[in-house]
């Protein structure tokens, strides 16, 4: 199915920014400094009723599939990272990075139909391996020139943030702790209130050792151009998170891609020449001071246009969007602060399955954990993570959070609970493949998080939920036992259990 699912998950994701505090120095001079770390995660999985009683199918290595009613996996990752600057004497900086990444699957692998990763799969891949050249021109302005293969991530990364996938032989399809995409580069302003950056890159694909579950090979170019205000203290022009208010402008053209039989689906596919624009905002850039809401109400949104006049696999073209809005507020006079949002979101679909313009929306490469890690953009540990596709669907969530006043194990830790509730349904059941007449009613999901850090470099977290399955969800479920084989009974409620950790040495 999908998944540009995130490292530091979620709802698919969870990523803790790893803070410098861990690195070991091995070299430092007046001017060179080489540091060491090492991430490192893993998780653990329980789903009764998996694909509400469907199961998940895992491929024989004697060939036909085994069926899985209740999953039970693990994923287990390590990544070391080599860091190096050079002062150097005519006022700019040299950096280079370079890292690895080991992942396995352990059990029975991913809950999806067909497991993607069965058999316990382990590899070891390339991640970063880039140098960068840092000029100030101020002390509130910059250029960094960085080229080969890096992270790059735009905003809350809804449409740009993973260019890589784990799944198939690579393992670790829900921890996903690949994101690098490969050169040739990005050339990044960074000002006071303005921030741009000019990329040509490419998402790193192996089709064979993700056992065809790969996204498309896709070469592209473009600009994003942000207006924002940093908080107090913050860099905004870095840091994404430090960013009070943006408003940014994204567009990016697809100069090459595979358009291969293996890609033509749905929601995928037909990359070749499109042109993608995202006008996208947050934070607190619309105050309401006669309300007293200035500095604790936030909006946050996006618009994401696909065109493509040149399409492939016997499309005369593209037309797709996906949109979201997001109020939120925190009300900071409560005990343990609960912040409340809710999100409408919504990705384009083809009513037409014989239609030859495609309007099912591609995620491209969608990040999921920027912002939250429980209540990304993945709608739900259970249908939105195993069964619904991310296109051609509309979504109605609303979290609350909140951090209680207690220290767990040290002063300065942190426990926030959450509530995460999910309400799926297809735009068109014709467009995912159903019958017309099926309901478009895909699952109610609620979702409990218990996430705790215990300092910038160590977090984990605990949840469990339930999904009860509408008409289009039991039918989603039903097309997804492999031919051949017997459907199992669809029952109305699936479950899930799971925890994951996080430690930057």
């Amino acid at each position: 199915m999908r998944k540009l699912l995130v490292s530091l998950t979620a709802l698919g994701n969870v990523y803790a920014v790893s803070d410098a505090y861990a690195d070991q120095t091995l070299v430092a001079t007046r001017n060179v400094s080489i540091k060491a770390s090492l991430d490192i995660g893993g998780d653990a999985f329980f789903l009764p009723n998996t694909n509400f009683g469907t199961g998940s199918y895992r491929e024989r290595r004697t060939g036909g599939y085994a069926l899985i009613k209740d999953t039970t996996y693990a994923e287990l990752y390590g990544k070391p990272i080599l860091a190096g600057q050079w002062k150097t004497p005519w006022g700019f900086s040299v950096f280079g990075l370079a890292s690895a990444v080991g992942s396995t699957t352990l059990g029975d692998g991913d809950a999806e139909s067909i497991s993607q990763t069965t058999r316990t799969p382990r590899a070891v891949t390339l991640e970063e391996a880039n140098l960068g050249i840092d000029l100030p021109f101020s002390k509130e302005r910059k250029l960094i020139i960085e080229g080969g293969r890096q992270k790059f991530q735009i905003d809350d990364g809804f449409l740009m943030g993973k260019g890589a996938y784990s799944s198939g032989d690579r393992g670790a399809w829900w921890y996903a702790p690949r994101f690098a995409f490969s050169g040739p580069g990005v050339i990044k302003y960074q000002g006071k209130k303005l921030r741009a950056d000019v990329f040509m890159l490419e998402n790193n694909t192996n089709n064979k050792q993700t056992r065809n579950n790969d996204r498309p090979e896709t070469k592209f170019e473009g600009f994003d151009v942000t207006w924002f205000r940093s908080k107090p203290g913050g860099d905004g022009g870095s840091v994404y998170e430090d960013r009070a208010a943006y408003v940014t402008l994204t567009y990016f053209h697809v100069r090459k891609a595979n358009i291969g039989s293996a890609y033509d689906y749905a929601n995928r596919g037909d990359r070749q020449g499109m042109n993608v624009t995202q006008l996208s905002w947050g934070g607190t850039f619309v105050p309401v001071r006669a309300l007293g809401i200035s500095k604790n109400f936030t909006l946050y949104g996006t618009f994401v246009s696909e065109q493509n006049s040149h399409a492939g696999n016997g499309y005369k073209g593209v037309s797709a969007y996906a949109t979201y809005i997001e109020p939120g507020y925190t009300f900071t006079t409560l005990p343990w602060k609960p912040h409340v949002f809710y999100r409408y979101t919504r990705f384009s679909g083809g009513k037409n399955p014989q239609s030859r313009t495609k309007h099912n929306y591609d995620t491209y490469f969608l990040y999921d954990g920027r912002r939250y890690t429980y209540g990304g953009y993945w709608p739900g540990e259970i249908t939105g993570m195993y069964l619904a596709p991310l296109s051609n669907m509309e979504i109605h969530q609303v979290d609350l959070t909140g951090v209680p006043s207690v220290h767990l194990l040290r002063r300065g830790d942190e426990l926030k609970l959450g509530l995460h509730f999910y309400d799926l349904s297809c735009l068109y059941p014709s467009g995912s493949g159903l019958a017309s007449n099926v309901g478009s009613h895909i699952s109610d999901e609620l979702d409990f998080s218990a996430e705790y850090t215990f300092d910038a470099n160590t977090s984990g977290a605990i949840t469990g939920g339930a999904a009860f399955a509408g008409p289009a969800g039991k039918a989603m479920a039903r097309a997804g036992v492999p031919g051949g084989m017997a459907v199992p009974p669809v029952h109305k409620t699936a479950g899930v259990l799971e925890l994951y950790f996080y430690r930057h040495f």
